[in-house]
């Protein structure tokens, strides 16, 4: 498997029972799923959502136009850059899905990035472009312009900017924290420590030397306000990184087995690798927070499920995802799973992420093709899209 599609898969499958008392965490908002799971509803993402465009990525004459899948993206006003899912480039094309030109290569030419990309942020105050690798970050204008490589001496799964001073980072799954590695972590931009955390990913079932995250993870970037949101298998806890400190958010019980706990601890076992969570235990996969709603998906009995949790009112929600396939078969179909979602917007899946006051989801065609006989309604402006064309941006109005 090339790299790119690796780190895709990892960041795929990133996402319990605390086994260490934190006093701060009884002031937070608790939520037990389980008490959810017996009686599922449709959640209340439609209630959030003004309009939707739903904007295909064309097809030139030019090959570079051609993405086979979307392994990251990032978006400014003007543009749509795409990490394609099996290549290590940067593809540009209009808010209008028009393609532009392969903007960034990877190689040791002039401007070009070394390494597999694992997260991209758009930073629409400066106007910059931001590559992270495990180790590096490269800085691009919002044309392509090569500005600046920072090197961290740190290894991260997921890193993205707090503020312009700090940025936060999760660690590189299957690194053993004796060794010199961190859980979550805020540093600045010249990777020097502003703090760590990991004392509250210890337990007892894993002895300490093998303790490291697994895939058993869930991170996202949030802007209510500027943050990174995690939750790990071995942890009821969702944090909240901030630029000045990380504190509990929610505090989300599961109430998983030992087996599944110590699983994502234990950097010696990589079943968490090839999805083999117990039919009953819960895998949390990914966290989405719009200003009044936190929304989390995750797997149980193998079958996508989403919750969406009020803020203010602590009102919960549980919807079972309509899944044509098996969970594998889906990741294949779109790594970034944007039909495995809630059905509340007129009946369409909706999940992706939340960026400038938009919901943006990623839709492939092939995912596409997997629910044309199924019980959902597919958009007018979706119903002729063959399975050989580029994905569909759909961009939400919040």
């Amino acid at each position: 498997m090339k790299t790119a599609a690796l780190l895709s898969t990892l960041l795929l499958v990133l996402f319990s029972a605390c086994t260490e008392n934190n006093s701060k965490e009884t002031t937070k908002p608790v939520v037990n799923l389980r008490d959810h799971l017996r009686q599922t509803e449709v959640t209340t993402l439609a209630d959030e959502i003004k309009d939707v465009s739903y904007i295909p990525l064309e097809i030139t004459e030019d090959d570079a136009s051609i993405i086979d899948g979307v392994a990251n993206f990032a978006v400014s006003d003007k543009y749509i850059y795409v990490l394609p899912a099996k290549e290590m480039r940067i593809v540009l094309f209009g808010r209008d899905g028009k393609f532009i030109r392969n903007l960034i290569q990877s190689g040791q030419g002039p401007g070009e990035f070394i390494g597999s990309i694992c997260s991209i942020q758009f930073d629409r105050k400066v106007n910059r472009l931001y590559l992270f690798d495990v180790q590096d970050v490269w800085i691009y204008t919002d044309e392509g312009e090569f500005i600046e490589k920072r090197h961290y001496d740190f290894m991260s799964l997921l890193t993205y900017n707090l503020s312009d001073k700090e940025i936060g980072a999760i660690s590189f799954p299957f690194v053993p924290f004796e060794q010199g590695s961190f859980g979550m972590g805020i540093f600045t931009n010249q990777g020097d420590t502003v703090t760590i955390e990991n004392n509250m990913f210890y337990s007892p079932l894993v002895p300490k030397e093998k303790s490291g995250f697994t895939m058993d993870i869930a991170a996202s970037y949030s802007q209510y306000p500027p943050s990174m949101l995690f939750k790990s298998g071995s942890n009821d806890t969702i944090y909240r990184m901030k630029s000045n400190g990380i504190e509990p958010s929610f505090v989300v019980k599961l109430d998983n087995s030992d087996k599944q706990i110590g699983r994502s601890l234990d950097i010696t076992d990589f079943a968490g690798m090839r999805n083999l969570e117990d039919e009953n235990d819960i895998a949390m996969t990914d966290i989405m927070e719009t200003e009044k709603t936190l929304y989390l998906r995750f797997r149980y009995q193998h079958i996508n499920h989403v919750a969406s949790i009020n803020k203010e009112t602590g009102n919960v929600k549980v919807e079972k995802c309509h899944q044509p396939k098996d969970y594998m078969t889906m990741a294949r179909a779109n790594l970034l799973q944007g039909m495995s979602g809630t059905r509340s917007y007129k009946n369409f899946p909706v999940w992706g992420r939340v960026e400038n006051k938009e919901l943006i989801q990623v839709i492939t065609p092939y995912e596409l093709s997997l629910y044309v006989n199924e019980p959902i309604t597919i958009p007018t402006e979706l119903k002729n899209i063959k399975e050989d064309e580029n994905p569909v941006f759909a961009f939400y109005r919040l």
